[in-house]
């Protein structure tokens, strides 16, 4: 059975540490970031690379839609779902997220449950 990994950005580091934990319990390998700045250079290591990306919109360095243009404009890691998961839960951002390529978008408070049936989602149907 593999095991899939799953770059989480956050710079909230008890929202990290919560993510990072229900995808453990749920058999993710994670990889935790608290900066946009950080993700990036975690992503262009191709011995670290992710299987899926998720990232808050709010970040000290530059922001979550920064992060997913970043990806998204990189022919190795356009491939890599982001699933952008924010507190900043309107329409427009949720819009702005598709647009750009997001996979999906999540708002905090969010379920474990419903976090780990997005990634299965967007991971094929396979399980971690």
């Amino acid at each position: 059975m593999s095991q899939f990994t799953v770059l989480v950005i956050d710079d909230e580091i008890h929202m990290l540490r919560l993510i990072q934990r229900i995808l453990e319990m749920a058999g993710f390998s994670v990889i935790g970031s608290d900066s946009g700045k950080y993700a990036l250079e975690v992503l262009q290591n191709s011995d670290t690379r992710p299987d899926v990306i998720t990232c808050d919109i709010s970040l000290p360095d530059m922001d979550g839609f920064e992060v997913l243009r970043r990806v998204k404009s990189d022919a190795n890691l356009r491939h890599i779902p982001v699933i952008m998961l924010t507190a900043m839960g309107q329409h427009r951002d949720a819009a702005r997220a598709k647009e750009m390529g997001a996979s999906d978008f999540l708002t905090k408070p969010f379920s474990a449950t419903t976090l780990i049936d997005v990634l299965h989602r967007q991971l094929g149907g396979k399980s971690a």
